[in-house]
């Protein structure tokens, strides 16, 4: 064999044979192991590799040396070349071959030979060999190279539009992870500097360019992102920037020696940013290089690279501003970068500035203000650049660095970045961002105290500048401006009104009747807007202001009416005039401010100061507020009229609004009589639209954003803010017209966002709490639903081609609709027994013509206006007190319902759902209201029994669910009622008597569930208790003879079998019942809960019925036996620990790659670390901290079943049930199975059990033992407890100091919290559960938990739960080990301080958190302060750890409210020696901390004494 291929070595170096047919051979010698030769890998590697380095001599084709490339990418993916010892070889790649492969990467791409992918897959078969990498990776200088090139052909293929191939992006992750090896490695860092500056830098910023084309390299881009942090920024350079930066920026005669290496970063930056970096650049080269100097920058000053000298900083950021163009030597800009690319670095520039603190104004000063003189040349240079985002983020920088860089060019600011600002031509973000910039600087005077001096600024600007539109005063601006008026002290605020005042004054000089000047209209009416936010916001009218204020602001009053208000309307009522809308609107504006000022100040004019009218109207009226006459207001009217402005026009109902308010405010209706307030508020809707445009907005902002797209919705806001004030002075019919007026607005249903927008603001505006106090509003509001509903019916008729046998139906139900709205319900003059009368007939046809199954009934539910009615009547079912009012939206609904439910197929289910939510919350309500005496009530139960049983498959689990729920409440409604008992014994034994199927009505169930809980209750006389059991019993022998004719199998009890004989065993004594029943169902109970995934609502039935046998107390035997108890027992537990296994991770899993994983797992399981765990999530504790019971779990099943969740969460509703269950067992069990149940728990708490990967046990058994400790025990179970509970604290102890080793927040959150929680269930009971030597035992537990994160503040309340227990219930405890107590108290202290840090509450959610964790820290101090004679001399501890944490951060206001008082209950007992020690020892920071501490506690909190 050997001879047939002995001559292949000899034809392989044949020059003359085709190269072809060499690789041929070379293949087959490589893949067949009938070759052999010594050395064969080797000589096959050598001989393509020879010929790719000699391809001339070898006279080597292009198309031919593609085929080599080939050849070598399929020999070295083999598995030979990558487990040598396998194969008993070792090949050697030599390193000539590796060059010619790195320079071939981008050689034959640009040559685009076709065999790129080849050489990509050869280097990339290379680099990840155990056996090869080492050519690439052993030399620096070459995997550099690699790497540099292997990051250009990416870029080159992106840039053409070509598919990146995966082996391309495998082969430069693998080439930077080795270089992030070998460069941390490297011995001569500087040498790094200059092979990344020369090979690297320019490949990663255009690759870093790319990621949004090809997100698949955003993490490697992040590698190769730090990989220049790790050249730049290594610590040996750090001197080699500050003398470059030395030399080159700062004024330094010495001249220090410049790096080079440093020096050329600098220059191919410059080159970049000047684009003479080759031809290959692209054209936004330029872009790419100057966002990488912001970038740049941060990492400089985040590396600490300018840490021993904040100058340096400050000269880097001075050399990359020149280089990006911004010098000295001029406001131009002196490079090739455009305005908005420099304004877009410089802004990320300066934040860096501001975050790393590099500007400081004392030492700034020092130097001569250097700093700042260059921060104000920047500031000329950006307000030469266009308005855009960055540009008010500069801004804005420049102003948090230092308000002095603006205020001398503040006038100049705000023309160019807010008066002169075209509105219509800025996007939305650059209107966000000038209303922020704008905000700041107000917050910024306001902090300095300076707002007068920034006002005057404003009007200079103001004055200075041309307008040819009103300046944009957005909706965070004048919030802002109110809130800084709000707390303006009273002489500074009269100082800003006389400003404003002088220039309104002075603006309207300026305008001549012959020549209307449009910028000074525009001036106007910007600093009217100001004015108006003035008078909106000042306190003038409040118990604060002084006798002179008043006096003062009196003048200023009359000031602004004879020097501003007349003169304006004046001149717009004039007949020569020829006003621009803007005066007219700011005559308007501040009349209606000032109107509103002047009735706060109930300073209108009396009847005896008017002048004499024969009629009264609106404007006599307005004579009334104002002292300008009625023929003026009615020229103005005139003018708003022929105007034609939609805000001019809103403005004026405004102040028609005035009038209605001074009306309301004259007690002795010295203006219009009683009948002008409705002439009034009808004018507010008499021109409005009620269809509504369809692009109709909301409004958003102030008077002067309304516009023709938001007038109609303003004005119905406007109406429906004024039905309060009015109140009683509004007659139904009134009340009525405007709530037809919103319903119909409402259900005006387009599918465009803007009307979903409107109707969601509208509903919001009518179910205002000013609104819902309204009886009239609320039957106004219901009767106007009804009928909208009733149009929606009318709009769907019957085909009319088809005689249907329902017709008498529709008719019904429209008759129903009809009558409950009927006007008769709103009048006034209507007295109830009409409404009752009406009601009756209502439910008569109801009974006769709805109650039954026969027939359709086409109502069409599925329109948007159904579910708008459906959703206001909901809405006003929770609210409404009146009997009359909660029967009749029933009896409406209940109409509705009937109708729709026995539509096939099934259509509407929302709506359905949504009218039996109503149903449901209507009768949850109805307390002693008879409904049920005007309903039929057989007619009423065997409907709902048809559609339970009959129609059960049309229907989803949800409406279903929800029916149900209805009708037991309707039941519990029923029950209440005794008069109504015997009638309903007699409906359900014939309802049980008529059912045939194997299923039990539901009715009969839901009756005698309520009937049990009847007679529950103790007031019950003994008639109507002896009628219930009577009747129950009847009903048992009904349901007796039904189960008799069913097989004996434990698959025939159905639900309504086990929960019927549940109930029954809580009625019915033992005697009246079949006990095989009771056994047999027992036994299918157990076997039920052997597989608890299966059906939810027959599981939760078997628990219900063995807690039923567990606390049945009408038996003289228990019907359980010893065994089964026991059993039962082991099946709970069994089910308890599945639940916390199995169904305790809900969210997502979290990452495995965490340090600690391993020993996490070990301890856990995988299972135990992977997310949230469930108890955490929901509560299962059978007793609350404060001793009160929890809601039960029949509570919890109907609110599920309400929210619509039960089919999701219903297994939390078992796990809470099996609880319960637990809890009635042990009540059962005597004392020798107690101390079984007890032994066990104790064991499955050991330490043992969380060794061996099954922490879920224990997590079982410390809920568990926590309720059997709360359960009533008698006094022999009493003493097993107190012995298991020594044994469980010391298994605490242990599992303690475990967890305490693993320190990982996940076992924290799954274990050490809930023994925590269970050591303070046990503490509570005091010295009679647990004595002295074992209560000090949870101290140590306190000690063993970290509190670092914000996911540890259910530590802390465990831990300050405690603590808190132990000083209630055993202090002489404490008072023995006093300063481990205050140890525990001080890392609680620390840790409140660390995450109250101001920075880090982001969130309203975490302030609140943090809030409460104060408030529990202030209970525990309280107590400690109790006790002044044993804490006295350690209190000291504590305060010195508060201002020595405090020190460190800045707290939120929030939380620092919330612990002062701890603080102060701490100094409370602190004598004069331990205030004195504090002064001593503290440091002189925080020294200085305790003295404004100690001084607020003297004067605000001390106790002197004195009152």
């Amino acid at each position: 064999m050997a001879n047939i291929y002995s001559g292949i070595y000899t034809k392989l170096k044949d020059r003359s044979t085709d190269v072809k047919d060499r690789l041929k051979l070379a293949k087959f010698a490589w893949l067949s192991d009938k070759v052999i030769f010594p050395n064969k890998e080797q000589i096959l590697i050598d001989f393509l590799s020879g010929l790719l380095l000699n391809r001339k001599r070898n006279n080597i084709r292009e198309d031919e040396a593609v085929l080599v490339w080939r050849c070598l990418c399929e020999l070295l993916q083999t598995r030979k070349c990558h487990i040598p010892a396998k194969f008993k070889q070792t090949l050697i790649i030599k390193p000539s071959i590796c060059q010619v492969l790195c320079d071939s990467i981008l050689l034959e791409y640009e040559k685009n030979s076709g065999c790129t992918s080849d050489v990509v897959g050869c280097a990339l078969a290379i680099i990840k060999s155990p056996s090869l990498s080492y050519v690439v990776t052993s030399k620096y200088d070459f995997l550099v190279k690699f790497l540099a090139n292997a990051l250009l052909l990416i870029v080159r293929t992106i840039q053409d539009g070509r598919v990146v191939l995966p082996d391309l992006v495998q082969l430069s992750q693998k080439c930077t992870a080795a270089y992030t090896v070998s460069q941390r490695a490297h011995p001569q860092q500087e040498k790094v500097f200059q092979s990344v500056v020369e090979w690297l830098l320019t490949p990663i910023l255009l690759l870093g360019s790319l990621t949004e084309k090809f997100p698949v390299l955003k993490e490697q881009v992040e590698k190769l992102s730090s990989i220049l942090d790790q050249a730049f920024f290594h610590k040996e350079h750090h001197p080699f920037y500050e003398n470059f930066l030395l030399a080159v920026v700062g004024k330094n005669e010495s001249k220090p020696k410049i790096s080079k290496t440093t020096e050329s970063l600098f220059q191919l930056l410059s080159n970049l940013l000047n684009k003479q970096r080759g031809q290959h650049s692209p054209t936004d080269v330029q872009k790419i290089a100057s966002q990488y100097l912001a970038v740049f920058f941060e990492h400089f000053l985040s590396h600490m690279c300018a840490s021993k000298n904040t100058l340096t900083g400050y000269r880097l950021f001075v050399y990359i501003c020149g280089m990006i163009g911004i010098k000295d030597s001029s406001t131009d800009l002196l490079g090739s970068l455009s305005w908005d690319d420099v304004v877009t670095v410089l802004s990320p520039l300066m934040r860096s500035l501001l975050k790393h603190e590099i500007y400081s104004q004392p030492q700034d000063t020092e130097d001569g203000n250097v700093q700042l003189k260059f921060y104000c040349h920047v500031l000329c240079v950006v307000l030469r650049n266009k308005r855009s985002s960055f540009f008010y983020s500069c801004l804005e920088n420049l102003l948090e660095l230092n308000h002095a860089i603006l205020e001398s060019k503040l006038p100049e600011v705000l023309r160019t970045a807010w008066f002169e600002v075209p509105v219509a031509e800025l996007e939305t973000n650059e209107k966000t961002s000038m209303g922020s910039f704008v905000t700041k600087l107000l917050q910024t005077f306001s902090k300095l105290r300076q707002i007068p001096k920034m006002v005057s600024l404003l009007l200079t600007s103001l004055q200075e500048s041309d307008l040819c539109h009103t300046p944009v005063l957005a909706q965070e601006v004048t919030s802002q401006l109110g809130e800084i008026v709000e707390s303006l002290p009273q002489k500074v605020a009269i100082e800003v009104w006389e400003l404003l005042l002088n220039n309104v004054s002075g603006f309207h000089l300026k305008l001549k009747n012959e020549d209307v000047d449009t910028s000074s209209a525009h001036k106007l009416l910007f600093v009217t807007e100001l004015f108006a936010v003035i008078l909106s916001r000042v306190k003038v009218a409040d118990y604060t202001i002084t006798h002179l204020t008043r006096l003062k602001v009196k003048d200023l009053m009359a000031a602004t009416q004879s020097k501003c208000i007349t003169p304006l309307i004046k001149r717009v009522t004039g007949k020569k005039s020829s006003t621009p809308e803007p005066v007219l609107f700011s005559a308007l504006v501040l009349s209606y401010f000032w109107g509103e000022l002047r009735l706060l100040l109930d300073e209108f004019m009396f009847n005896d100061q008017r002048s004499h009218c024969h009629q009264q109207n609106i404007y006599r009226d307005l004579e009334a507020i104002f002292t300008t006459d009625s023929k003026t207001w009615k020229s103005l009217h005139m003018a708003v009229t022929s105007v034609g402005e939609k805000r001019d026009s809103y403005l004026w109902k405004l102040l028609t609004t005035l009038v209605m308010k001074a009306i309301l405010a004259d007690q002795h209706k010295v203006l219009s009589s009683d009948g002008s307030l409705i002439k009034i508020l009808v004018r507010l809707f008499s021109d409005l639209d009620t269809s509504l445009p369809e692009e109709e907005g909301l409004v958003h902002g102030m008077l002067w954003e309304i516009s023709e797209k938001s007038y109609s919705l303003a004005c119905v806001d406007l109406l429906l803010a004024m039905v309060p004030l009015c109140g009683a002075h509004l007659t139904p019919d009134t009340t009525q017209h405007i709530s037809d007026l919103v319903m119909g607005i409402i259900t005006n249903h387009t599918d465009t966002e803007s009307r979903c927008r409107v109707q969601y603001h509208l509903l919001g505006k009518c179910h205002h709490p000013g609104l819902l106090e309204s009886p009239t509003w609320l039957a106004c509001m219901m009767t106007s639903a009804f009928r909208t509903l009733l149009a929606t019916i009318q709009e769907n008729p019957q085909n009319p081609r088809k005689k249907l046998k329902s017709e008498n139906k529709h008719e019904t139900v429209m008759s129903i609709i009809d009558g409950v709205s009927e006007a008769v319900f709103t009048e006034t003059a209507s007295d109830n027994g009409e409404r009752l009368e009406k009601l009756q007939h209502i439910s008569s046809l109801i009974n006769t013509g709805l109650l039954n199954v026969d027939g359709k009934c086409q109502v069409g539910m599925n329109s948007a206006s159904w579910m708008i009615c459906l959703q206001q009547i909901e809405t006003l079912a929770q609210t409404v007190q009146s009997p009359v009012e909660k029967i009749r939206g029933f009896l409406g609904i209940l109409a509705l319902l009937t109708a729709g439910m026995v539509q096939k197929p099934k259509i509407g289910e929302d709506a359905m759902d949504r009218m039996i939510t109503v149903l449901i919350q209507v009768v949850e309500k109805l307390g002693q209201t008879p409904l049920f005496h005007l309903i039929n009530v057989n007619n009423y139960i065997n409907w709902f029994n048809w559609i339970l049983v009959r129609e059960k498959t049309m229907y989803s689990a949800v409406v279903y669910q929800k029916l149900e729920l209805l009708l037991e409440l309707s039941c519990r409604v029923m029950v209440t009622d005794f008069q109504l008992l015997p009638e309903l014994f007699s409906i359900m034994s014939k309802a049980l008597q008529s059912f045939s199927r194997k299923e039990i009505p539901r009715s009969v169930i839901l009756f005698l569930k309520e009937i049990s809980q009847l007679l529950k209750r103790s007031y019950l006389k003994e008639d109507i208790i002896t009628l219930c059991r009577t009747g129950v019993l009847e009903i048992y022998h009904h349901l007796q003879s039904h189960m008799d004719k069913l097989p004996k199998s434990s698959k025939t009890f159905t639900v309504g079998h086990i929960q019927a004989l549940s109930t029954m065993l809580q009625i019915l004594p033992e005697k009246q019942i079949a006990l095989d029943y009771v056994s047999d169902i027992y036994n299918a109970s157990l076997k039920i809960l052997e597989t608890p995934q299966g059906d939810l609502i027959l599981t939760s039935a078997c628990l219900e019925y063995l807690e039923s046998i567990c606390l049945c107390r009408n038996t003289e035997v228990d019907l359980l036996s010893c065994e089964q108890k026991l059993t039962l027992w082991s099946a709970l537990y069994k089910v308890f620990c599945n639940f916390l296994k199995e169904n305790s991770k809900k969210s997502v899993k979290e990452d495995k790659n965490i340090a600690g994983y391993n020993l996490v797992s070990r301890i856990l399981g995988d299972k135990a670390v992977e997310g949230e765990q469930y108890f955490t999530e929901y509560s299962f504790e059978w007793l609350s901290q404060d001793g009160g019971k929890q809601q039960s779990w029949s509570w919890t099943r109907k609110r599920m079943i309400f929210d619509g969740c039960f089919e999701r969460d219903g297994w939390k509703l078992i796990f809470q049930q099996v609880q319960t269950v637990i809890g009635a067992l042990i009540f059962c069990l005597d004392v020798r199975q107690f101390q079984t149940v007890i032994d066990s728990l104790v064991l499955d708490c050991s330490l043992k059990e969380l060794t061996q990967g099954r922490a879920f046990r224990m997590l079982a058994s410390l809920h568990l033992w926590k309720q059997a400790i709360h359960n009533e025990l008698t006094e022999e179970k009493g003493t097993v407890v107190v012995q298991a509970a020594e044994e469980i604290m010391l298994h605490f102890q242990s599992a303690m100091i475990l967890l305490k080793d693993i320190q990982e927040d996940a076992l924290i959150l799954h274990l050490a919290v809930p023994i925590l929680n269970c050591q303070e269930d046990m503490l509570n009971f005091g010295p009679s559960l647990m004595s002295s030597q074992y209560a000090v035992l949870s101290l140590q537990s306190c000690g063993s938990i970290p509190l670092c994160t914000s996911q540890h503040y259910t530590a802390f309340h465990a831990m300050c739960g405690v603590l808190t227990s132990l000083m209630l219930h055993h202090t002489e405890t404490v008072l023995k080990v006093i300063p481990t107590f205050i140890s525990c108290t001080n890392h609680l202290m620390k840790f409140l301080i660390k995450m109250g840090n101001q920075e880090v509450l982001t969130d309203m959610d975490s302030v609140d958190e943090c809030r409460n964790c104060a408030h529990l820290l202030n209970k525990l101090c309280v107590l400690i302060a109790s006790h002044k004679l044993d804490f006295s001399k350690v209190a000291v501890y504590i305060v010195s750890n508060y201002v020595s944490e405090v020190q460190k951060v800045t707290l939120h206001p929030t939380v620092k409210r919330a612990l002062l008082p701890a603080v102060y209950a701490i100094l409370d007992i602190c004598d004069n020696h331990v205030i004195s020690q504090l002064h001593m020892v503290l440091t002189h920071g925080v020294k200085e901390v305790f003295k404004l501490l100690y001084s607020d506690y003297m004067k605000y909190h001390h106790y002197t004494g004195k009152v």
